[in-house]
């Protein structure tokens, strides 16, 4: 009886020890550490531009104001190597231009600093940064599909472009960046839909969730069930 009570207390702690793990950010899927943004730690991240960021039925709003030259969050940690970024967005409006810019640093520096009073726009960006820029609701930009940049070089010129749209306004879709050895691509709802080569890899930087309107009109999202798997 002794032996069987140690056996099932052994037992017990053991599936304790691993719920504990799965709270204190554990190397899962193949050797990655998970980090689980919620909303909360979304509106913790540094913003830009004409916008506002809330909470509101525990997802996060993103919406730009008048004035707006693009609007984004900016993300406290730095990641390098491979990296997963996945979250469920909606396009509130058919004008939002939705972004990430992944490993974003300040050109050779590896760090990512903006110049005070930085207002939102793209100019900036492109001439001052290193990043990969991955635009997955691009429609109303006249875009033929999402696709995946790289700067400072080649720039403008996509590394690869898909050749139909993978997201609906007013719906959520699973969106999931990744970026593993010298491969970056975009799923939608677990599907690839465009996939790039860089032999000159990115070596370090932060996420940037960008949205931006057209014409007159403001962009506006929900993001929501953030994760970030990185080695």
């Amino acid at each position: 009886m002794k032996l069987s009570g140690i056996l099932l207390i052994t037992m017990l702690l053991g599936i304790l020890n691993g719920y504990a793990d799965k709270g204190n950010k554990k190397l899962t899927r193949e050797g990655y550490k998970l980090d689980t943004v919620s909303e909360k730690d979304l509106l913790k991240w540094k913003a830009f531009g004409q916008g506002i960021k809330a909470i509101n039925h525990g997802q996060l709003i993103i919406s730009e104001k008048q004035g707006s030259k693009g609007y984004m969050l900016v993300s406290p940690a730095s990641y390098n190597k491979d990296v997963v970024m996945s979250f469920d967005v909606m396009s509130l409006n058919p004008a939002t231009v939705l972004i990430v810019e992944m490993f974003a640093s300040n050109k050779n520096g590896g760090q990512l600093e903006f110049p005070e009073g930085y207002d939102g726009n793209l100019k900036f960006l492109f001439n001052e940064l290193d990043m990969y820029m991955i635009a997955f609701h691009n429609a109303a930009h006249n875009k033929p599909g999402p696709f995946i940049r790289k700067f400072p070089e080649p720039g403008m010129e996509p590394l690869a472009m898909a050749k139909k749209h993978a997201l609906n306004t007013g719906v959520f879709h699973r969106v999931e960046l990744e970026r593993k050895g010298n491969i970056i691509w975009l799923k939608v709802d677990g599907k690839k839909k465009v996939v790039a080569t860089d032999s000159g890899q990115l070596l370090a930087g932060k996420m940037i969730l960008r949205i931006r309107g057209t014409a007159q009109e403001h962009a506006s999202c929900i993001i929501r069930n953030m994760q970030i798997y990185s080695n």
